[in-house]
């Protein structure tokens, strides 16, 4: 699989089941990057919504996707910095854009390693609405329970020295 480069600028794209554009970020840059891992951030990036408006993000971002796993992880850093993390397709990556299917159940985790599950209300209707297919259900399911293990083991991004490897990669730029 193609994989960008280190300090290419890529864009973000968020898609729904039926790849009908979620969000789209704007002037990302990849920090690090294996055969399978991609890292990188974004501040004061350019945000594409469906409906055609835009914003522009607020805090600095670290983001973390990994093509084994059906989730992503955002470290937002902000005056108490914290997880965003989506469940989501594994990425695959194209002309310079990382995309993926947001399946709508989001995780958002304190430094602390205390958590909250969001959206699922949303994911129940949307899987009715696009007919998500039982083996997308069951990876959600499965790798939420990956998710929140990693979160009370403090394990991937959510080591302490895994998010001071990658915040010193990013304090580079």
């Amino acid at each position: 699989m193609k994989m960008p480069s280190i300090g290419e600028k890529i864009v973000l794209n968020s898609r729904k089941h039926d790849h009908s554009l979620h969000r789209r970020w704007l002037d990302n840059i990849v920090i690090y990057k294996d055969e399978d891992i991609v890292v990188g951030f974004n501040h004061h990036t350019i945000v594409h919504e469906p409906n055609k408006s835009e914003w522009i993000t607020e805090h600095p971002a670290i983001f973390y996707f990994d093509r084994r796993y059906w989730f992503n992880i955002i470290l937002i850093i902000a005056d108490q910095p914290f997880y965003y993390c989506n469940l989501s397709s594994p990425f695959y990556f194209n002309e310079g854009m990382l995309q993926y299917i947001d399946y709508d159940v989001d995780v958002i985790v304190q430094l602390d390693g205390s958590y909250k599950i969001v959206d699922q209300e949303e994911y129940t209707k949307n899987c009715l609405f696009y007919h998500y297919p039982q083996e997308v259900q069951y990876q959600i399911k499965t790798h939420l329970e990956v998710l929140l293990k990693w979160i009370e083991q403090g394990d991937g991004f959510f080591k302490k020295e895994v998010r001071n490897f990658y915040y010193k990669l990013y304090d580079q730029y």
